[in-house]
């Protein structure tokens, strides 16, 4: 099946969260739906071209991620990765020599 115009604005629609990744995400989206027409308008219809917009996809998916779950902005706060017993290791004491 060939992919449509329409089709690639739907699969780089960036999903919504708060307004300044929205933003960011906004302008991945567009750069990458800039490609993926492109690769659209150059590449005869077949599956590289169905796979060169897929992985266009993908990697828009993985950036947007990115942003979601690693971009800190400022005024919030960096999260702190809980540290379990099993990685923690033995007391200071003990690492030290004493007790």
């Amino acid at each position: 099946m060939a992919i449509t115009a329409r089709e690639i604005g739907i699969r780089f629609a960036p999903p919504r969260t708060d307004d300044r990744r929205n933003a960011i995400k906004a302008q991945i989206s567009a750069k990458a739906e800039e490609l993926a027409r492109l690769i659209h308008e150059l590449v005869p219809a077949s599956r590289e071209e169905s796979e060169a917009i897929f992985a266009v996809e993908q990697a828009v998916h993985q950036a947007h991620s990115g942003v979601d779950r690693r971009l800190v902005l400022p005024g919030e706060l960096r999260p702190v990765a809980p540290v379990l017993a099993a990685q923690a290791g033995p007391p200071a004491a003990e690492r030290l020599g004493g007790a």
